[in-house]
């Protein structure tokens, strides 16, 4: 099992996985089991200070789960959308098992019928927000004006 990787969390992140946890005290759920992992790893951070390569709430990420072709989706606190492929709800067992592990990383997690899933991390995308805020080039120039106005 790949737990020893810190869970580099965003307090928005800590605290919906915190009422998460409330609403499961003295389960012995795999889902509680994970989100109590998650909790003992977590090392929170601001998320302007958390790096682009950690996967986070609102992060598009790349993925493989047991080697098998790689997956891209967008991780969400919304509950699971089966007519929505782009998105990994971080209330269901892979989403929450990827959540504040770098890329590269991996983890394996039981799934709901007990049997255990390897994922791993190939990329993080960097947010477009960020991306703009960083790169000049990018900056929606409409803002610059409303900025100079």
């Amino acid at each position: 099992m790949h737990d020893h990787y810190p869970t580099i969390l965003a307090p928005h992140d800590h605290d919906r996985l915190q009422a998460m946890m409330c609403t499961m005290i003295g389960a012995r759920t795999p889902l509680a089991d994970l989100l109590r992992r998650k909790l003992s790893a977590a090392v929170v951070m601001l998320a302007a200070d958390i790096d682009a390569d950690v996967a986070a709430s609102g992060r598009r990420i790349r993925f493989k789960v047991d080697g098998d072709e790689s997956v891209e989706s967008t991780l969400t606190w919304h509950a699971e959308d089966r007519d929505d492929s782009g998105t990994l709800s971080l209330q269901q067992m892979r989403g929450l098992s990827l959540l504040g592990l770098r890329a590269g990383q991996s983890i394996s997690y039981p799934t709901d019928t007990r049997r255990n899933e390897f994922a791993e991390i190939e990329h993080v995308f960097p947010d477009e927000a960020e991306a703009a805020v960083g790169d000049p080039d990018q900056a929606d120039p409409s803002l610059a004006d409303q900025a100079e106005a």
